[in-house]
């Protein structure tokens, strides 16, 4: 289930949903001025973990950068590295956001206060979410490749 390119891609998803989901919720704690209780942040941390593992899960966003990397016929590993930080930031930060928004607003506001809350702190929380990544990334798939025995840039060069 965690062995090969399948279970190296699912170990990234879970370490960085888990990474983004506990940072994310952080930031929008402070943003709106929650206290930072265990209850609160463990609660934004579960719906925040699921929203983006699930997302990560059915909709195949981790072959995006590559290909818009190519598109523009680029071929660093640090273009390739940025891009992934950038889509990757955005597609989570901006889906986590939107999921959290109907789970917290909905409710009691209506969809009004869905895309209210959502507009105003997308810009947070997508400058966060690209940042992130960018920082974890490298240790996340560090891990994956551990667990998984599955080594992407292994398998790039044994193509060749």
């Amino acid at each position: 289930m965690l062995k090969g390119p399948v279970g190296y891609g699912r170990l990234v998803n879970i370490v960085m949903n888990g990474i983004l989901g506990l940072c994310i919720s952080i930031v929008m704690l402070a943003s709106i001025g929650v206290p930072c209780t265990p209850e609160a942040l463990i609660q934004s941390w579960f719906a925040s973990f699921c929203i983006g593992y699930m997302l990560g899960d059915l909709v195949p966003i981790a072959q995006v950068p590559s290909r818009i990397c190519q598109a523009m016929g680029t071929h660093s590993g640090a273009a390739l590295y940025l891009m992934s930080a950038l889509v990757l930031g955005l597609f989570f930060g901006t889906g986590i956001l939107f999921g959290n928004a109907i789970i917290g607003c909905l409710p009691t506001m209506g969809w009004g206060g869905v895309i209210g809350f959502f507009v105003h702190y997308w810009t947070t929380v997508a400058v966060s979410a690209v940042v992130l990544v960018a920082v974890f990334l490298w240790l996340a798939q560090k891990i994956a490749s551990a667990v998984s025995g599955f080594d992407p840039a292994q398998a790039v060069s044994n193509d060749k």
